[in-house]
């Protein structure tokens, strides 16, 4: 006698309804760790490649500390663009709170920088020395830098560097406030940072936590922890 094995529709819909529960609770945690995983490794390839750039001029033009760029495109056309592999460079529109015109730098792996470098100016205008120094905006989707600096996007699809290699910026009081930046290249911003590893997410203005003004110290904490996104880290990709 011949058996006729099979399923029913109701196992059959029983079925399918458990393979779409598994992959609505494991398809979104793929996609978040694809995206950190796309963050940490272009944030540690841009600092990688930035500063292996700095070095290669340096070769050529000495010291950093001793360079004296007048602006961006001093800057990039000199320091920069012969030593760092990219795709095209734009000028945008926005600047920052120093005025400095800003560079968008688009790498090969899609992601993309913004740079400025700046003079420093007392509160009346005058021009009073040279910082040979500024920021440059990271972000691992290079649309993301489109429009300059956006704090509201920052430690997310933004993270902050800095560059004072010769820490020519002082506070009101005449006390230099880039120690941590003086004598390096493109760093994680540390700008007003106390030395101490929880200051990177409690102050206020620069911690790395939700309600922050800036997040500006987000880049510091994934470099602290050899450029992965800590457990703890207070944004989602």
């Amino acid at each position: 006698m011949k058996s006729n094995f099979g399923f029913t529709l109701a196992e059959v819909l029983i079925t399918l309804g458990i393979i779409g529960i598994v992959a609505a609770l494991t398809i979104p945690a793929l996609i978040q760790k694809n995206r950190v995983t796309t963050v940490e490794t272009r944030l540690k390839k841009f600092y990688s490649s930035i500063n292996q750039a700095i070095q290669m001029a340096e070769v050529k033009y000495g010291d950093k500390q001793n360079w004296t760029p007048k602006d961006t495109d001093e800057f990039w056309n000199i320091y920069i663009k012969p030593y760092l592999k990219y795709t095209d460079v734009e000028n945008i529109t926005a600047t920052d709170s120093s005025g400095a015109k800003q560079y968008l730098v688009k790498l090969p792996d899609g992601s993309g920088f913004v740079m400025d470098i700046y003079f420093y100016a007392k509160p009346d205008g005058e021009i009073t020395e040279q910082t040979n120094g500024g920021h440059f905006i990271f972000c691992p989707q290079v649309k993301d830098c489109r429009d300059g600096l956006d704090y509201t996007i920052m430690g997310k699809k933004q993270f902050l560097f800095g560059y004072w290699p010769n820490e020519a910026l002082f506070n009101k009081n005449g006390k230099p406030f880039m120690k941590y930046h003086k004598g390096k290249g493109v760093e994680p911003y540390m700008a007003h940072w106390d030395g101490k590893e929880e200051s990177l997410t409690d102050v206020a203005h620069f911690g790395c936590k939700e309600g922050s003004a800036t997040a500006a110290y987000c880049t510091a904490v994934i470099q602290h922890n050899g450029w992965r996104i800590p457990k703890n880290y207070p944004f989602k990709f």
